[in-house]
């Protein structure tokens, strides 16, 4: 009966050790889709900034 626990024990922990293979996929994902957005959100931030001084600066000048 031992023997058999011990082939259970391995297998589960084969299976474990796969959806820890799945989770660090998803997490390498995440983590490289978490960088695009924080690269599109300065991105955006700039041409807010742009606009902001384009905006003062067409206002400022006398008409």
């Amino acid at each position: 009966m031992q023997l058999e626990e011990i082939k259970a024990e391995i297998q589960n922990q084969n299976a474990y050790n796969k959806i820890l293979d799945r989770i660090e996929k998803q997490i390498k994902v995440v983590e490289k889709a978490q960088a695009n957005v924080d690269k599109e959100k300065q991105k955006l931030e700039k041409l807010l900034e742009e606009k902001r001084n384009l905006s003062n600066h067409t206002t400022a000048e006398p008409k």
